[in-house]
């Protein structure tokens, strides 16, 4: 078997033994990738997902019979096959997912610190508890729609109950066999503009938007826990994300005060966000309290982008230039709103939002690549290619 030699620190990193076997994938004209053999990710998914979906479906049955629903069973409704997939199936999942989630810390520290991993681990829990329950929820409500007033037997409820959990409890262990930085990133996603979206469309007002977003947290709106719980858990989905960055970068990199403070900075910001659904724009010292919140989010932002070639000198010229980009498009829609009233005061709230938002996982992207793209040259050697061709 021919031999590779491979530098120090690349031994060390793989933590290879003298002898031990390597594999060379994705093999191409320029690249190719070098991994252990035993270190493929163990799919733990399709054996270990049936024990909850056996449980939760003796949960169903049990509470079947509790509440006196044992014939006919209804799809939608406060006693119906979708609240039991709401409640019964994703709490089991999420204690599939808690589970998993703590059986595999080991392995997580080293893609992550043990203090990281404890900071983000109610977070994480918290933004996969929410996906899910947003997806279960807008998937029930659309079969409803198509299928308005179907009931089903005990037998066909139990079975499409168990086909429900059963995939809820496969997703949930595949998602942390697969877990990562960049999964946590599509998770901030999916939480903020899934939640979003779901709000403006079961607000139950139509014409929400001639007033402002916030309507859409207060009590005017019968979707306002959603708002509400979508701008605090993103909050939180974020801070956790940054701590995450930043402890990683100054175990890298070391501690720098610049990049401290942008830190401070976006913290706030996730405090501010997390407040403003805390504190809902209902009317009295609530709608001051709401105001100076949602003003404090625009101060740590435009600090932050404002400052951004201070914060991060080394960083990629294309944030610097894109974040310039995006401060001149947010003048010029506040011009467009304020002074000319060519756009409406909800229209300006979500271009500033989505532009503000955009900014935050460019840098994200920013700092994920700082932190793991790294690069090293290293001098091609030809000694085993000429011992080989001696022989």
């Amino acid at each position: 078997m021919d031999k590779i030699h491979l530098p120090k620190e690349i031994y060390e990193r793989l933590e290879l033994k003298e002898n031990e076997e390597i594999e060379i994938v994705d093999l191409a004209a320029d690249s190719f990738t070098i991994r252990k053999i035993n270190a493929r990710k163990s799919d733990k998914a399709p054996k270990w997902f049936i024990i909850p979906t056996i449980i939760s479906a003796f949960i169903f049955i049990i509470f079947a019979f509790v509440l006196k629903h044992p014939h006919v069973i209804a799809l939608s409704g406060n006693e119906s096959l979708a609240t039991a997939v709401i409640t019964i199936a994703n709490a089991v999942g999420m204690l599939t997912f808690i589970s998993a989630y703590f059986s595999r810390r080991k392995e997580f520290y080293k893609q992550m610190t043990k203090r990281s991993y404890w900071r983000t681990f109610a977070t994480v829990t918290l933004s996969v508890l929410l996906i899910v329950i947003l997806a279960s929820m807008g998937l029930f409500w659309f079969l409803g729609q198509i299928f308005y007033g179907v009931s089903f037997g005990l037998f066909t409820s139990t079975l499409i109950f168990t086909i429900f959990s059963g995939i809820i409890n496969y997703v949930m262990i595949f998602v942390v066999d697969t877990f990562s930085i960049n999964m946590m990133v599509t998770m901030l996603l999916v939480v903020s503009i899934g939640g979003f979206v779901s709000s403006m469309a079961t607000n139950g007002n139509q014409y929400w938007w001639q007033r402002n977003f916030s309507l859409l947290g207060t009590q005017a709106s019968r979707s306002s826990w959603q708002f509400n719980l979508t701008l605090i858990v993103s909050a939180a989905l974020f801070a956790a994300l940054i701590d995450y960055i930043f402890v990683s970068l100054r175990q890298k990199a070391g501690s720098h005060y610049r990049q401290n403070i942008l830190q401070v900075l976006l913290t706030l910001c996730a405090i501010s966000i997390a407040l403003v659904g805390l504190i809902p724009n209902d009317p009295g010292w609530m709608h001051i309290a709401h105001d100076i919140v949602a003003q404090l989010i625009v101060l740590f932002m435009a600090i932050s982008i404002l400052g951004i070639r201070w914060f991060l000198p080394n960083a990629d010229p294309n944030l610097y230039r894109m974040s310039y980009f995006i401060v001149g498009l947010i003048l010029i829609s506040y011009v467009l709103w304020h002074p000319i009233h060519y756009l409406t005061l909800t229209a300006f709230e979500i271009l500033s939002f989505s532009l503000s938002f955009a900014w935050l996982l460019l840098l994200v992207n920013t700092l994920i690549n700082m932190l793991w793209n790294t690069k090293k040259i290293y001098k091609v050697s030809l000694n085993s290619i000429e011992e080989k061709s001696e022989k």
